[in-house]
């Protein structure tokens, strides 16, 4: 089974009536079958769910747009380059024996204690 659908659209307003899981196999006069996919399927009732006013129903347009937009988006996806994550500039590490030798480190050490009364 895969995973494509059919939708019933209308030959005079292009509105979308219904799908079919499998490819109907009769001819109509007044309706052609478009193959789609069951992510087009959940789109087009969330537009018409959330989106259109309602009673609106989708139409063949409103499929065409939206797999124009993904197309869109995949071109673009596959055009951009991954940037290289910039990285900080690598400094030398201050080693542990400079920083005890060091005399201001030791005075810098020695003044952040206070003064205890003996």
């Amino acid at each position: 089974m895969s995973n494509n659908i059919w939708f019933e659209v209308s030959r005079t307003n292009g509105a979308i009536l219904s799908y079919y899981l499998e490819q109907p196999t009769s001819t109509s006069t007044t309706v052609d079958y478009v193959e789609a996919t069951g992510e087009e399927l959940i789109f087009l009732n969330a537009l018409e769910n959330e989106i259109f006013a309602p009673g609106t129903i989708a139409t063949l347009s409103d499929l065409s747009a939206h797999r124009a937009r993904v197309q869109a988006a995949k071109k673009a996806k596959a055009a951009t380059p991954a940037m290289p994550v910039a990285t900080a500039p690598q400094q030398p590490s201050k080693t542990s024996d400079n920083a005890s030798t060091d005399p201001m480190v030791i005075t810098n050490f020695k003044n952040g204690f206070k003064q205890v009364r003996k």
